[in-house]
């Protein structure tokens, strides 16, 4: 027979449990969850664009640099040129000039494609900025309705932690230490009555009577082959 005082340790355990799934059923609870995600998406959103803004600050002033140099060299050949009385080095000199142009005119097509995505950037922030501090204000008001249902249902909790603490007291530790291991698994309840004589009372399976026999030999309890829960003899 499992110690009375553990399974009155499991029962205020399942009351407290269920406090705390309700409390998670709440709408303010799932509101909070849900203001407080699309808030993290919309800084994580608004570092991103931060980032993409200094990537084209630097590339704007990288292609200014260009730009300058390309503009300095056709100024010089255009001074070249027209000192040129050659024919075949005014054709050279006038291949080079083009081939600077061209690199202007890439250049140019470039600053303005750097500008462009600098413009939907702004307005990216702008659209984020506009309703960051609306999903603000919904989620400080979610977390103060949550903090309200707490605050209801925190007398009975205190109530229940307290009679677990008393009954903790007298708990055999390796009993508990059971409980606890196969509890943090997600069980609950971790102790069950054996039904029938071979029967698991948590997930109601039945395993072979020789084997219960044999597990329970010179034992009070024993581990379900099926759910893993502990089973005792309900005597």
């Amino acid at each position: 027979m499992i110690q009375q005082e553990m399974i009155q340790y499991q029962s205020l355990d399942g009351e407290l449990n269920r406090i705390e799934k309700e409390l998670k059923k709440n709408d303010s609870f799932i509101k909070r969850k849900q203001f407080k995600a699309l808030s993290q998406e919309c800084e994580e959103n608004l570092a991103k664009l931060d980032a993409k803004a200094q990537e084209l600050k630097n590339q704007l002033a990288a292609a200014k640099v260009t730009m300058e140099k390309i503009t300095a060299v056709i100024e010089e050949h255009s001074k070249e040129i027209a000192a040129l009385e050659d024919i075949d080095e005014l054709n050279y000199m006038n291949k080079q000039l083009n081939v600077q142009l061209t690199d202007l005119s890439n250049v140019d097509k470039d600053i303005k494609r750097i500008i462009r995505e600098g413009e939907e950037i702004a307005k990216s922030f702008d659209e984020i900025n506009a309703k960051l501090p609306k999903i603000v204000v919904a989620y400080k008001k979610a977390n103060e309705d949550f903090n309200k249902a707490t605050e209801e249902v925190k007398p009975r909790v205190t109530e229940l932690k307290l009679k677990q603490a008393e009954l903790k007291k007298v708990i055999e530790p390796s009993l508990f230490e059971i409980y606890k291991k196969v509890s943090e698994g997600g069980l609950h309840p971790v102790f069950v009555p054996l039904r029938d004589g071979s029967r698991c009372g948590g997930c109601q399976m039945e395993m072979p009577k020789a084997v219960v026999d044999t597990q329970m030999a010179g034992k009070s309890y024993m581990r379900c082959e099926h759910c893993g829960r502990i089973i005792y003899k309900d005597e």
